[in-house]
């Protein structure tokens, strides 16, 4: 029953109308509110607070009143609530264009309050403008230029006491230049033009003139889409100027090259790359020209670096040989000389994380104790000293101290965190409301439905006042057999279509809301149900509240995403994807950040645990079926090639790749190809329970006789046909993007306040709510909602989650990329072997 009763309080939650309006929009549509009739008008191009209080006869204040939110910024496409006056203008004319600029100024933003509608009120343009005159600008943010356009006649609108009270009261905004020429004008004297030849791109122009790419979009911003036969123009000031320096790998005297190399792999883009390692798509093309033409995987690209980092430093350096890396050493090469892994490589070199090698650094690396490491290539011995410690066990994991091993990594070999991204609790937040929206298939009237019991009974078969049936007279024309409804009896009898996860999830949101309540936050929570049905949603999205949300949560299903996406791009409020792993909407979503990595990347991080880890070890596919084209075929051929990169497959001593077919070879076919000397690493390419089932028992009986590891996935311990200690025993190692630890104080604290709170223990979807809502809500806090540029800083203590957001395309938006690698050890323990995508972090 106290289930029954956490779903009943669910229920009147919901019960409550959560959005005062909610039909759908027509431009300047008249409705009438409370008994107070309103005009919704919809901000076009042009349009400023002036000019919409003009238009529809009504005065700032009372604009202002009944739309709070302009107060902070007016957006192209932001719905206002107009109080209905005589005179009021509803005609939907054309905005008027201004024209081409005579000129523009430029401006430096100098902190996060100047946003693009400040900025734009501040020089008396609109925000449209802003961004049409500044295409290559994705950001703004501090330190980013922006040019101002300028007419030489500005509209009366534009002009006089609004913007001299804005730049007064809200800000720092002052033009940083005099204005500069605009192409074609009478001021171009300064200017240099250039045909655009066919074949020509911005990089080719930029390298002939020896200008940015920047350069050419600041002074012609259709440049963007550049066309042959165009005319674009150059400032001679500029032309000229700069230099771009080809990185050289000569070390000249012991000092450290200013590039490393990297290998393309299928899939691979020239953006990803340029991404990856914080380089412009120009400095690649300038050390690897044959790029231009395409960008063939297997083919090795030179990297440049801006900065070589700094060496971790030990805190014992008698636990470290430093090793100065020579030219053509790769991590593969220096973790089978020393006989560490990659991993622990990049652990005491966290530098690594982020770039390959370089020739003529430090690495430092960790000496094993009680043994001399050889070279398991050559065979022959490294010279590697050891820790002469009596009664230490052999190797890293097994040091009695647990500080031995420890470095500290000065603050200019740590990712900086910008001041622009530290968070700033203001007197202007504190008092801030945000919304938020909250879609999940509750299923509501259904669960009603299923856990409802009526009883009917004819009423002369009663005797009257007895039971909970009050007396009822006779009715005329029924006759004396009346059937009247007992007092209906709630009964909790199951949930519809497991919506018990969703509810569990809505659970951990309300419990992230209150630790965020607790530290000062005020939230305004609106919750939506679904189902699984578009149309459930759609009637809320086009109301006038919803486009005043800061961030939505949800939906869950695909299906139901796609208005709600298409809104929140357009008036980009961020919304976050909370359960699926289809990414297709991601990559072409700026304003959509996807929680659960997408199946692709998932393989990739498994491909990237096999190679590191096991590049020189016995490595089998365990084939029970026809793989070819399905995802865990294309797992394979991704291992295949990252082994092969490594350069150590095929030779004797390092990996040897084999394709053992059950059905063809049989159960002893297996043991033909197994090692005793090396890792036995097996991966079956199958998701169908059944073959699973059959392949890990057959591997199972040969695991005491050879050293086997099973790479798998994280639905492995979902398939109740296959024994838990089959896992144990093969070792079982997977990518999660999900792992909780339940010694950690936090976590404890969040299974007792659920408990406490719900009567029941949390499954993985209340974990998950609550690590949504409490890391995006602390992102919209610390943040505003522009808040993407920010996430690779911010840390939150999560109960099953490690968030590490990245770009996932030029134009799209976010997916999470912080997974975690899990172990199951003989000892019956599960244990999580390290984070992928943590930084390493510094404030100061």
């Amino acid at each position: 029953m106290k289930i029954f009763q956490t779903t009943v309080l669910f229920t009147i939650l919901l019960s409550v109308p959560l959005f005062s309006f909610t039909q759908q929009l027509k431009q300047d549509e008249i409705v009438d509110i409370s008994g107070e009739k309103f005009i919704l008008h919809q901000v076009r191009t042009g349009e400023t607070v002036f000019s919409i209080s003009k238009k529809f006869k009504v005065d700032r204040g009372a604009l202002i009143q009944n739309n709070p939110k302009i107060k902070r910024s007016l957006d192209i496409g932001d719905v206002l609530k107009i109080p209905l006056n005589e005179g009021a203008d509803l005609t939907s004319g054309p905005v008027h264009k201004k024209g081409d600029p005579t000129g523009f100024n430029s401006h430096v933003i100098k902190s996060r309050s100047e946003t693009p509608y400040f900025i734009a009120k501040n020089y008396g343009i609109t925000v449209e403008e802003l961004y049409a005159y500044n295409p290559e600008v994705r950001k703004f943010k501090k330190g980013t230029k922006v040019r101002i356009p300028v007419w030489e006649k500005q509209e009366e609108e534009t002009a006089g006491t609004e913007v001299a009270t804005v730049a007064q009261t809200e800000g720092q905004a002052t033009a940083e230049g005099t204005g500069s020429p605009v192409p074609g004008s009478k001021t171009d004297d300064n200017l240099i033009a250039h045909t655009v030849e066919p074949g020509e791109t911005l990089y080719s122009i930029s390298k002939k003139y020896n200008v940015t790419e920047g350069d050419i979009l600041f002074y012609n911003p259709p440049a963007q889409n550049l066309k042959s036969g165009s005319k674009i123009y150059l400032p001679k000031a500029v032309v000229g100027k700069k230099e771009v320096p080809i990185p050289s790998d000569d070390n000249g005297s012991g000092g450290v090259a200013n590039y490393f190399e990297h290998i393309i792999e299928s899939g691979e883009t020239l953006w990803g790359v340029s991404r990856k390692y914080d380089v412009s798509e120009g400095e690649l093309l300038t050390l690897n020209p044959f790029i231009e033409n395409g960008f063939p995987a297997g083919a090795v690209l030179k990297v440049p670096v801006t900065a070589t980092g700094a060496t971790a430093e030990p805190v014992n350096n008698n636990a470290f040989t430093k090793h100065i890396v020579g030219r053509g050493e790769t991590l593969y090469g220096l973790s089978a000389k020393y006989g560490i892994k990659i991993p622990d490589l990049k652990k005491y070199n966290p530098v690594l994380e982020t770039r390959n090698l370089l020739p003529g650094e430090t690495v430092l690396v960790p000496k094993t104790t009680g043994a001399t490491i050889t070279d398991s290539i050559s065979g022959q011995t490294a010279g590697v000293e050891t820790v002469p410690e009596a009664g230490v066990e052999t190797g890293i994991e097994g040091m009695e101290q647990p500080d031995y091993y420890d470095v500290k990594v000065p603050s200019e070999g740590a990712v900086a965190v910008p001041v622009a991204c530290r968070p700033q609790q203001t007197a202007w937040n504190s008092f801030e409301t945000y919304r938020v929206a909250l879609f999940l298939p509750f299923f509501e009237e259904a669960n009603d439905t299923l856990n409802k019991t009526v009883v009917f009974h004819e009423a002369d078969s009663l005797p009257y006042g007895t039971g909970n049936l009050q007396e009822i007279p006779p009715v005329a024309g029924l006759g004396d057999s009346l059937e009247v409804e007992e007092a209906t009896e709630d009964m909790f009898v199951g949930f519809y279509r497991g919506s018990e996860n969703f509810i569990q999830f809505y659970e951990g949101v309300l419990l992230a809301m209150d630790s965020m309540r607790q530290v000062g936050m005020n939230i305004e929570l609106k919750v939506f149900d679904t189902q699984q049905n578009i149309d459930a949603v759609r009637e809320a999205i086009f109301s006038y509240d919803f486009l005043q949300t800061d961030l939505i949560i949800g939906p869950v299903y695909p299906e139901v995403q796609t208005d709600v996406a298409a809104i929140a791009a357009k008036n980009r409020i961020p919304m976050v994807s909370p359960l699926s792993a289809q990414s297709d909407k991601t990559r072409q979503n700026p304003y959509l950040f996807q929680v659960n990595p997408d199946r692709d990347y998932i393989a990739a991080q498994t491909a990237k645990l096999v190679a590191e880890e096991y590049f020189n070890s016995n490595f089998i596919v365990f084939k029970t079926s026809n793989y070819e084209g399905t995802p865990e075929g294309k797992l394979v051929e991704m291992i295949q090639e990252k082994l092969y990169n490594s350069g150590f497959m095929g030779k004797p001593a390092g990996v040897g790749f084999s394709v053992y077919d059950y059905e063809h070879d049989g159960f002893f076919g297996l043991r033909r190809i197994l090692s005793h000397d090396k890792e036995n690493v097996i991966f079956i390419p199958s998701s169908v329970e059944g073959e699973l089932s059959i392949g890990i028992s057959n591997i199972n009986n040969l695991a005491d006789e050879y050293p086997i590891t099973l790479i798998g996935t994280s639905r492995f311990p979902q398939y109740e046909s296959i024994q838990i200690g089959h896992f144990h025993n093969l070792k079982l190692e997977y990518i999660s993007p999900y792992w909780a630890d339940y010694n950690k104080p936090s976590t404890i604290n969040f299974m007792q306040k659920f408990k406490s709170c719900f009567y029941t223990e949390p499954n993985n979807f209340g974990m998950q709510g609550y690590d949504v809502a409490f890391y995006f809500l602390n992102a919209l806090k610390n943040y505003g909602k522009d808040f993407s540029d920010c996430l690779p800083y911010l840390q939150v203590d999560l109960v099953q989650g490690n968030y590490q957001f990245e770009k996932v395309s030029q134009f799209g938006g976010y997916v999470n990329q912080g997974v975690s690698v899990i172990s199951y050890q003989r000892g019956f323990d599960v244990v999580r072997k390290r984070v992928e995508g943590q930084l390493n972090l510094v404030t100061n």
